[in-house]
């Protein structure tokens, strides 16, 4: 692209690999925080462990990510499947594991197949995120209802800044990713399902939002109301 390199030999050397060429940007963060870490003093020979120990960090938290998400979802397939054929509502039915799971992880693998990780990760962030900003909604529940609103800026401010950016990057998503996939013969289905998840889960978080921050409004009044009494 015609960008001049800075130091690539040389951080080639210190973290033992070599790292020019690498995309994705894991490789990246990793001499990053290596970097970081080793700028500590002491441990400035160590450039080369906190490079590996960032990439195994990296891997080890989208493989317990995908763990995770694949066991949630087998369980909500088969507590949707258990109201129409009530065996798959008992968990410790074996077909019914095998079948929930069969499907799970054939429908991200699809995904994967057609396309690459990149297919799934933005709507992978737009969710991470979300659910992050759902997190600081329940988190700022919590101190008002505890009456300590004068402390809810706290969670206030990173869930506004994360919430905006976030539902933001959704609507960038399906305008600039999924709604022109939808155009594609080669990338229709993919698209499509990319397009109605982040829809779904763009649209529950904002419902949760608009139902809580007026509690917010009305806790805070009627505790303001009864101090004052």
């Amino acid at each position: 692209m015609g960008f001049t390199t800075s130091d690539l030999p040389a951080l080639s050397a210190e973290v033992g690999e070599k790292i020019a060429g690498r995309t994705g940007g894991a490789v990246s963060l990793a001499v990053g925080m290596a970097q970081i870490f080793s700028s500590i003093p002491g441990l400035k020979s160590l450039m080369s462990y906190w490079y590996h120990f960032a990439i195994m960090f990296e891997a080890l938290f989208i493989l317990t990510t995908i763990d995770a998400g694949t066991r949630i979802a087998r369980f909500v397939l088969q507590e949707m499947l258990g109201k129409v054929y009530k065996p798959f509502g008992r968990t410790h039915w074996l077909p019914g594991n095998l079948l929930a799971s069969f499907l799970i992880v054939f429908s991200w693998g699809y995904l994967i197949y057609n396309g690459s990780i990149t297919s799934i990760w933005p709507m992978f962030g737009a969710a991470n995120q979300l659910l992050a900003t759902v997190a600081l909604a329940i988190g700022t529940s919590y101190i008002i209802n505890r009456g300590k609103a004068k402390y809810a800026w706290i969670t206030i401010i990173p869930m506004a800044f994360v919430g905006i950016t976030t539902i933001t990057a959704c609507v960038k998503n399906m305008t600039g990713i999924y709604i022109p996939q939808m155009y594609n013969p080669e990338t229709c289905v993919l698209g499509i399902i990319n397009l109605a998840m982040t829809l779904i889960i763009l649209t529950l978080s904002v419902i949760i939002l608009l139902d809580t921050i007026p509690r917010w409004f009305k806790t805070t009044s009627s505790k303001s109301i009864t101090e004052n009494a």
